[in-house]
């Protein structure tokens, strides 16, 4: 719970909430999910920052690499990773809470082109 708490907190310096991946790994078991909880108030606006899922998705491919001796699933989420990281390097890659221009929608279509 600590844990949780703090990294919300750590999360709010970088400027959005939007942008931190989450990963609550087990010994046997991981569940990723977005940083920030669902935030049903913009569900079907297309106005969510997709980051945190995406980061998290990565997340519990290389939990599940790593446990499984994988180099494909360990490949998989350093090309989700790296895609990540590079659309929103640039300017037009950003959502509308990182003073860009795009959506939901258009900002997971260019993460996975860059994939």
């Amino acid at each position: 719970m600590f844990g949780d708490i703090l990294s919300d907190e750590a999360t709010e310096i970088s400027g959005s909430i939007g942008l931190a991946a989450s990963l609550n790994a087990g010994a046997q078991y991981a569940v990723a999910q977005a940083q920030h909880g669902s935030a049903p108030d913009i569900a079907g606006r297309n106005i969510a920052n997709p980051s945190s899922l995406i980061g998290s998705a990565a997340m519990l491919l290389a939990w599940l690499g790593e446990r499984r001796g994988s180099d494909n699933l360990l490949a998989a989420a350093r090309a989700i990773e790296t895609a990540l990281d590079r659309v929103i390097a640039e300017p037009t890659g950003r959502t509308r809470d990182m003073g860009g221009t795009l959506g939901t929608d258009a900002f997971a279509a260019k993460v996975a082109a860059a994939v």
